[in-house]
């Protein structure tokens, strides 16, 4: 297979895994609506320019197109949810749980795709259901862990949201191309974020309360790790991709660490291991 996915997936375990924490710091700044309002404003300018530059004005069928704004949906919504898990949790654990999604991509693909699950595929399935499952234990009453359940919950929401999405984005940039599908994204999932703000917040804008380079940069990384995973899509076998830029909750949890001070239990530790353990294994 052609290795022209690689440096895009690279690139993508960088800026999301970045991406994340930066997330995490600038979140407080702005509610949730408002905060998927300016970053879909970042992602109608950045991915539309994108389009508009490397678009080839080539016909598609009108089912291809539908397959194309399902998928998007499909990570309009994660986004959401995403954005709610990191307000409730570590986002170390919360983004090693939605980093895990490709154990579900895989599935999807055998059905949608024609791929075939290897023993390596099916050794790390098991591996990372049993490392969300002590992630999701509960550690006691106290009201921070009920806290951070609830941020575990938005991110398993996610999981099955995003796996669903990269398996449909496979197929949907098969057939009209990675640079058409960013086009889509472009305009359905701001569209979403819209609607989500306007129903939140009834059309309030709130103004930053802190730095807003950091918000900023956060937008970038995470817009720019949507163009290079999409690209990775475009020129590798999703099987393959998807476990490989699911490693990015390593940086996350580097990252992390040494920027928010977050800790993990002993317990957490050993599942991240686990997750951590798996990824590799989709790709034999």
């Amino acid at each position: 297979m052609d290795l022209i996915w690689l440096p895009f997936s690279v690139a993508t375990i960088f800026f999301y895994g970045v991406g994340q924490v930066l997330a995490k710091k600038s979140r407080a700044s702005l509610s949730s609506a408002n905060y998927m309002l300016l970053f879909g404003v970042t992602v109608f300018a950045i991915w539309g320019l994108y389009w508009i530059a490397l678009r080839e004005p080539v016909p598609h069928e009108t089912s291809s197109w539908a397959k194309a704004c399902v998928a998007a949906a499909l990570s309009g919504g994660a986004y959401i949810t995403y954005f709610e898990a990191i307000k409730h949790g570590k986002v170390s654990i919360v983004g090693t749980v939605v980093g895990a999604y490709a154990p579900w991509t895989v599935v999807l693909a055998l059905v949608f795709l024609g791929e075939a699950l290897s023993l390596g595929e099916g050794i790390g399935v098991a591996l990372v259901v049993a490392g969300m499952l002590v992630f999701t234990y509960p550690s006691g009453n106290d009201e921070n862990g009920r806290t951070e359940r609830l941020g575990i919950i938005f991110a398993l929401g996610t999981f099955f949201l995003w796996g669903t999405s990269a398996a449909l984005s496979k197929d949907a940039i098969t057939e009209i191309g990675q640079t058409d599908f960013i086009g889509v994204f472009a305009v359905v999932c701001p569209l979403m974020w819209v609607i989500y703000w306007l129903a939140a917040t009834k059309g309030r804008l709130e103004k930053p309360t802190g730095d807003r380079r950091t918000l900023a940069l956060t937008m970038l990384f995470l817009a720019a790790g949507g163009i290079t995973m999409y690209a990775a899509f475009a020129n590798g076998n999703v099987s393959i991709v998807s476990p490989i830029t699911n490693l990015y909750p390593m940086v996350t949890i580097a990252v992390a660490r040494f920027r928010l001070g977050e800790s993990l239990t002993l317990r957490q530790y050993g599942a991240l291991a686990t997750l951590v353990a798996a990824a590799p294994l989709f790709s034999l």
